[in-house]
């Protein structure tokens, strides 16, 4: 005799969590993201700067208020939620690590001149302010989105294979992952594999919070290791990349996987072409 039974089941709720890591092009993201969602985005934060937030509280966050389909903040810390009820779609962008590094120059000469990073750089031409991080707050600098995605930013010891490993991991299982220097065709590949379960999504942008040193921005791989070392000095370019190891190589990783991705779509070319146009015509809004 056949029996049909049926029990009653949570529907899954479809939720964006964007990784936001300092300097990685996180407010176009944003951007992206609150035109997309409009009200249901929101942007976390814990109560003081160096706040961690990990999976509970994420949880916590969207179940109590169902409108939320996206969660953009500095402040979150891998892993990614696993919760009855909820799929995360996880989006994390890396970036050269010299380029991010130099990118905290020209930040710190942007912010209010009472701010310690203000004064800092201030202070020093670039060589000497990433001379001054390297000497006392080798943190800022050292491996930094590896430590982000394995160690939830917290600080502790040099990174070795066995954070690269749990990095790559993370690198694999990602909804999202993205290259800033690959950013439209990292945002063309996120659009295909977001849009059966978010049809609205556009993550078409005008670039936000966007500066370089001297108004360079370096076009390639090889051109930011020459620009740095002109910029930085033989010794501090050399102490730099002694302690970005495994930085470089979970950037080369992401690379791969996102040009990867962006060849599984079809016609991956046309779909680049098109995305950049959307960006241009909005760009002129």
């Amino acid at each position: 005799m056949h029996r049909d039974i049926r029990v009653p089941a949570v529907r899954d709720r479809f939720v964006v969590l964007h990784y936001h890591i300092f300097k990685n092009g996180g407010s176009t993201i944003d951007y992206a993201l609150r035109r997309s969602f409009g009200d249901a985005f929101v942007d976390l934060h814990g109560e003081h700067d160096d706040a961690r937030l990990f999976a509970q509280d994420i949880v916590a966050l969207v179940g109590a208020d169902p409108s939320i389909r996206a969660v953009s903040s500095h402040h979150t810390r891998y892993p990614k939620p696993h919760a009855h009820g909820f799929v995360f779609y996880d989006i994390c962008f890396v970036r050269h690590p010299l380029s991010r590094i130099r990118s905290l120059y020209s930040y710190g000469r942007t912010l209010d001149p009472a701010h310690w990073l203000a004064q800092l750089a201030l202070a020093h031409d670039e060589g000497g302010f990433i001379a001054h991080l390297v000497q006392y707050l080798p943190y800022m600098l050292t491996d930094v989105q590896i430590n982000h995605l394995v160690n939830g930013a917290a600080f502790a010891r040099a990174a070795g294979p066995q954070d690269l490993r749990a990095a790559l991991a993370i690198l694999e299982d990602m909804s999202v992952p993205g290259v800033v220097e690959l950013f439209d065709e990292s945002l063309t590949a996120a659009e295909f594999f977001l849009g059966p379960c978010f049809p609205q999504i556009d993550f078409a942008y005008v670039a936000q919070n966007v500066s370089a040193p001297d108004g360079h921005r370096p076009s390639g791989r090889d051109d930011i290791l020459d620009v740095c070392r002109a910029a930085w000095g033989n010794d501090t370019f050399d102490a730099v990349l002694a302690l970005n190891v495994w930085d470089l190589r979970l950037y080369e990783a992401c690379r791969e996987e996102v040009l990867r991705r962006l060849h599984m779509l079809p016609a991956h070319e046309a779909r680049l072409a098109g995305f950049r146009k959307r960006c241009r015509a909005l760009a002129q809004v």
